[in-house]
């Protein structure tokens, strides 16, 4: 118990350090401000300045110097890229600490002060990093549907006696989001300087998606070897089409399936909420007790089993 009480008012003690040490609204406008100000000058002086773009891992000083030599943490900020949500790796982790906190607290609270009691901030913490996954599945679900109309455009503009590197520009200005910006970014980091392999290859990178990385593949292929690129650009958005029907015909056919398994999921959830709202105290002896405490590990076990096999069995590649 003392141990648990111990590691909570660490997290929270972390939590509100990160939170009131973080500069406030106001503080970042006139950072920003100066900021833009001072490349202004620098602009008029020297024209390279303010080509690279900076990444801030988080707004304090020390905390960002620790995340940028962290690998999990450039794997997050990758994450935050896909995403595209106005976040920093440090507010993630304060997010993630704060719900871990909180959740510790109700579950020690609530089930027992013990190992068994964390369960729920462990759960609950991961939250923001599920909400950012989620926004990253959605992002690049809204990518793969307008996809293929970038290819259109790019074919055509090569049609009309663009080149290659102006039909992404193209694109860039023509397109919705997510499309328009990602290629425009593309776009922009050819026209200041990198190869356009490399900038192709950063486009794949960010957006992690089989039909983008078979479009890459065949832009870089034919600029090696040679070959009719309208053509390939029209097979591929064709097939593009094709395997997106395909994959919506299928996602229709499992939608009973995914149901059935968000409902089996969450009803023993939802009935043991309930049962406590009802009768507390109900429940104790299970979580006090060593048998029941071996119960609830081989339960929560079989739990996660079953999740995995119905995510199996409604989960079909195209």
């Amino acid at each position: 118990m003392v141990v648990s009480v111990f590691f909570i008012v660490l997290i929270g003690a972390f939590a509100a350090l990160a939170f009131f040490t973080e500069p406030s609204r106001t503080d970042k406008l006139i950072h920003a401000r100066l900021v833009s100000l001072d490349q202004k000058v620098t602009r008029d002086i020297d024209d390279e300045g303010g080509i690279v773009k900076e990444i801030t891992f988080s707004t304090i000083p020390w905390l960002d110097h620790f995340l940028r030599e962290n690998r999990l943490a450039n794997g997050i900020q990758l994450l935050i890229e896909q995403a595209a949500v106005n976040w920093t790796v440090g507010r993630l982790i304060f997010a993630t600490l704060s719900a871990i906190g909180l959740g510790a607290a109700l579950g020690n609270l609530w089930i027992a002060p013990s190992l068994l009691g964390w369960l729920p901030g462990l759960v609950v913490g991961m939250g923001p990093y599920l909400l950012l996954v989620q926004k990253r599945k959605s992002r690049l679900r809204r990518f793969a549907a307008l996809l293929p109309d970038a290819i259109d455009l790019m074919s055509r503009s090569l049609r009309a006696g663009q080149a290659l590197p102006s039909s992404l520009e193209i694109v860039g200005h023509e397109l919705a989001d997510p499309v328009g910006p990602e290629f425009r970014r593309a776009a922009d980091e050819q026209s200041f300087g990198l190869p356009f392999r490399e900038a192709l290859i950063n486009l794949s990178r960010r957006i992690p998606l089989p039909d983008l990385h078979f479009l890459v593949t065949a832009v870089l292929v034919q600029k090696e070897t040679g070959g009719n690129l309208v053509q390939i650009l029209d097979k591929t958005s064709h097939l593009i089409r094709e395997r997106g029907r395909v994959e919506g015909q299928m996602r229709i056919r499992t939608a009973q399936g995914r149901i059935t398994g968000w409902v089996l999921c969450g009803l023993p959830f939802v009935i043991f909420m309930g049962m406590n709202l009802l009768s507390p105290g109900y429940d104790r002896v299970l979580f006090e007790d060593a048998i029941g405490q071996k119960f609830l590990m081989v339960a929560a076990v079989m739990m996660v089993i079953g999740m995995l096999v119905v995510r199996k069995m409604t989960q079909l590649k195209v």
